[in-house]
């Protein structure tokens, strides 16, 4: 399947790196809300390059697994797998097809899943509450977590808000769920030219519950210290006042899935829980 990431899978993998609100910011506030994963099964939707895969799986994860539907994105995660031996498994499937978390090793399998910047590329309602629906059908029987990083649905349409962070965020004005606008990010001497949807934290919060997730709560991003100490508190301001992206952190108990082809494997393990 062609995806809009195939061509860009350089900067990604350099971004967080060159970009340090990702690190500083970004990974420091998913990383904290995803919390202790030692021993844990963890499936990373739209894993990318394996950015969040790989650090998951040094931080203990038992498994894990990266899905991803861009091809290029999981040749080149492949690939460091290779080199590096970490153990992380990589699919090329389309998490927005509910059907995706039937797959053979992913339905029931798993105690956590992640997603950083995927629900923002869902270019329609049903795309929306099928990558909800691929993590519900994806966690064990008895329930789990569903750690995502999205847009955050009152990002500043000031042109400049974000340009400090190297990055600007366009958009119309509308308020109209899955309104379409597009990000431009600057990654070293590489640009990231990417087109998302805007959705309302209501339409979150019903695809998630159409899924089977029972409690949602959003989280606001913070800095890490050794992002202020190099920084400096006024370099992040702008930033924490109106920052571009929120946490979801989505429960699930232990409810049937809705229309789950998928027998869930059992397993009586502590599911993680923060």
């Amino acid at each position: 399947m062609d995806s809009q990431f195939d061509t860009v899978v350089s900067a990604y993998e350099h971004s967080m790196e060159e970009m340090p609100f990702r690190e500083h910011v970004e990974a420091w506030s998913f990383l904290n809300a995803v919390g202790d994963v030692t021993g844990h099964s963890v499936l990373d939707l739209g894993c990318g390059s394996g950015l969040y895969a790989r650090r998951l799986r040094r931080e203990g994860a038992a498994r894990v697994v990266g899905m991803d539907e861009s091809a290029a994105m999981v040749e080149h995660a492949r690939r460091r797998e290779d080199r590096e031996g970490l153990g992380v498994e990589y699919l090329a499937a389309n998490a927005a097809d509910p059907a995706a978390g039937d797959l053979p090793d992913v339905a029931g399998s798993f105690d956590v899943v992640t997603a950083v910047y995927v629900l923002p590329y869902a270019s329609s309602l049903e795309a929306l509450k099928g990558f909800c629906a691929t993590a519900r059908r994806a966690l064990r029987a008895r329930g789990g977590r569903f750690v995502a990083a999205v847009l955050n649905p009152e990002f500043s349409t000031d042109p400049q808000w974000y340009r400090g962070y190297g990055m600007l965020l366009s958009s119309q004005q509308s308020p109209v769920e899955g309104t379409p606008g597009h990000l431009r990010a600057w990654v070293g001497p590489e640009v990231l030219d990417l087109d998302f949807f805007r959705w309302s934290a209501t339409a979150h919060e019903q695809a998630l519950e159409a899924a089977g997730f029972d409690r949602v709560s959003w989280v606001r991003p913070t800095v890490s210290e050794e992002g202020r100490a190099r920084y400096g508190e006024a370099f992040w301001a702008n930033y924490l006042d109106c920052p571009h992206a929120l946490i979801i952190n989505a429960h699930a108990g232990p409810t049937a899935v809705p229309d789950s082809r998928a027998r869930p494997a059992e397993d009586t393990s502590a599911a993680p829980d923060q």
